[in-house]
């Protein structure tokens, strides 16, 4: 709790300081979809993708005609089958995107994100009754790359990859790799 109550107090704060920097262009919205995400790396074979979904909040800064700054708050519900069975993942993910519109309606989006883990279900894989084999780490660093389409003021689309920068299981090189599409609305 302490970990979500920080990030969200990091997430003001960075839309505090960029208000005063921006030339008035300020939104806030919902945003929501559906998350298709596996692991990344040589450590695990038959890795399934497992199905989740996404919701959170943004805001979003205008800094020129062009060029906008979006962080977001999101919950992500992800994870992937290592064959034993499925690792489930809830993180509370902070990106903080660059976006550049190319047309009005089309943009593209690139940023880092960090990720906390609220909970998983790590503790569930055992090898003859011993310590669990599957020990989470707590904080992710992603890269996210993605695409929007504005419809109008209020609805845009987007979709999104997020490459794991950080190590997803302690001992292994398993990295999180991440594929979302979903919709914001602003109010």
């Amino acid at each position: 709790m302490k970990r979500l109550l920080l990030g969200a107090l990091c997430f003001m704060s960075a839309g505090h300081f960029l208000w005063a920097q921006s030339d008035g262009g300020l939104l806030f919205g919902a945003k929501a979809g559906i998350n298709v995400s596996t692991f990344l790396g040589r450590d695990y074979v038959d890795i399934t993708p497992r199905g989740g979904f996404y919701v959170g909040g943004l805001a979003e800064f205008q800094l020129t005609d062009a060029l906008y700054f979006q962080p977001e708050a999101i919950l992500s519900f992800q994870g992937a089958d290592l064959g034993p069975g499925n690792l489930k993942l809830v993180y509370f993910h902070i990106p903080i995107m660059g976006k550049y519109h190319i047309t009005d309606e089309i943009a593209v989006e690139v940023g880092p994100q960090l990720g906390v883990l609220l909970s998983d279900n790590g503790e569930d894989f055992f090898i003859q009754d011993t310590a669990p084999t599957v020990d989470t780490k707590t904080l992710h660093l992603g890269l996210n790359l993605g695409a929007g389409y504005r419809l109008n003021q209020q609805l845009y689309f987007q979709a999104r990859f997020s490459i794991g920068l950080s190590k997803v299981i302690k001992d292994t090189d398993t990295k999180n790799g991440l594929f979302q599409a979903g919709a914001s609305y602003f109010f």
